[in-house]
């Protein structure tokens, strides 16, 4: 067990290979880190254990596996830190579990998945795996490949580039801009402009109470729910597809609409306000 004296919210950066890491935020003083074995009776991961460096200086801890572990997680570390902290994650096939509040995350995930608890900003390049994100406080920029992106909610405008993963959102507070060949698009609840280019991917948005919405794909359709009450002008087309618009265009719109596909159907409705 390694622990340092930590008045002040620290910058914690892992860079992982095979790992299980906890970490967990709260009011202390201290960083306490803990690297031990998955399995002590297995040698490959006593030897990641024992390889795998713990250094601070200059408010940054610094977390390496210099030994790769297994796919399955070789080493487990326990980080507990101050609340507010910052994070830097480097990991491939390491499971993260980051509980309480958080500063800025930086996150490089080559695979596995990672689970966050409340973060400030967030930056992210994923490759496949998954990542799970509770509430982001400010902006999100993130390129994807393969994985999965979940956000319950964030206050900052998001921008999302990938290639094939599946990105949920629950609350967006403001703008969202995203983009990606195939994969999905889900936004429970849309309270600012949102614009989304895609080819083969369904388009989502549960309810847009504000903005314009510019939505367009190839395929796999496009359904927007719009707030009762909510003045709207709607704009669809589908080349190939059907669509289907149970909101009337009024005056003074709160909510415009623009939306294009080529092989399926577009559904524009009301939703509870």
């Amino acid at each position: 067990m390694s622990t340092f004296t930590t008045p002040e919210p620290i910058t914690a950066s892992l860079t992982t290979a095979g790992a299980r890491v906890r970490i967990v935020a709260s009011e202390r003083q201290d960083t306490v880190v803990r690297v031990a074995p998955v399995n002590s009776a297995n040698s490959t991961d006593v030897k990641v254990a024992e390889k795998t460096k713990v250094d601070f200086s200059g408010g940054v801890l610094a977390v390496k596996t210099t030994k790769s572990g297994d796919k399955s997680g070789s080493v487990a570390i326990t980080i507990e830190l101050p609340a507010g902290s910052r994070l830097v994650l480097n990991t491939a096939w390491t499971e993260v579990l980051a509980a309480g509040q958080f500063g800025d995350c930086e996150l490089n995930l080559a695979s596995g998945h990672v689970r966050l608890d409340r973060i400030g900003e967030l930056r992210g390049n994923l490759g496949a795996g998954g990542v799970d994100i509770g509430h982001v406080a400010g902006a999100a920029d993130v390129e994807g490949s393969t994985a999965g992106l979940r956000i319950g909610e964030v206050e900052g405008v998001v921008r999302y580039q990938g290639s094939s993963g599946k990105v949920w959102i629950g609350r967006a507070r403001t703008d969202v801009d995203l983009g990606s060949a195939g994969g999905s698009f889900d936004i429970d609840h849309a309270e600012g402009s949102v614009s989304v280019k895609a080819a083969n991917c369904p388009i989502r948005i549960g309810r847009l109470t504000r903005g314009q919405a510019e939505l367009m794909n190839a395929s796999g359709g496009i359904e927007v729910g719009i707030s009762e009450g909510t003045a709207a002008l709607v704009d669809a087309k589908s080349t190939k597809g059907l669509v289907r618009s149970s909101v009337a265009t009024q005056d003074d719109p709160e909510v415009k609409v623009y939306a294009r596909t080529r092989r399926d159907d577009i559904v524009i409705h009301r939703v509870a306000a």
